[in-house]
């Protein structure tokens, strides 16, 4: 019997029952959610769902992890990234200002910091959480900028 709540927002059931992990956890009143790359089916930004990329590369019975697209425009990949982590919350009943500690991969950290600091503010606010942000060569996904995780303080 797990020692944990498993938490799959309406959306994500495929990506849990054919890559074999949870959006997130939930164990001793925090939230554990996994990271989060901003897709979408074609590359664009998102127009209804941070989870449309994930969903339509499952279309494809024989879909790998690596087969979802991020999102070209950095800021629209930021963007929906952080939505998606919103939806997560949300689906565990908690809210981005629940998030007690934060931690991102970022590919060209340099270049695209400016960019994802703007959207990390419009997202997160006072009280801001303890941050860790990791430069990295690449990302699971091709083309993904950065890869959003964070723990949060549970409702339940």
């Amino acid at each position: 019997m797990a020692k944990f709540e498993v938490v799959i927002p309406s959306g994500l059931q495929g990506v849990y029952d054919t890559w074999h992990f949870a959006p997130a956890v939930i164990k001793d009143g925090m939230i554990y959610c996994s990271g989060i790359i901003g897709t979408s089916p074609d590359g664009n930004p998102v127009s209804t769902s941070a989870f449309d990329g994930a969903n339509a590369t499952l279309e494809d019975g024989e879909a790998n992890l690596s087969d979802i697209m991020a999102i070209r425009d950095p800021e629209a990949q930021f963007e929906a990234a952080f939505e998606g982590v919103r939806s997560v919350l949300a689906a565990a009943g908690a809210g981005l200002e629940d998030i007690v500690e934060m931690t991102t991969y970022h590919v060209n950290i340099a270049e695209h910091m400016p960019v994802f600091m703007t959207v990390k503010d419009r997202y997160i606010k006072e009280p801001y959480p303890a941050w860790t942000a990791v430069g990295v060569s690449e990302l699971v996904i091709p083309g993904g900028l950065m890869e959003l995780g964070v723990i949060a303080a549970g409702i339940r």
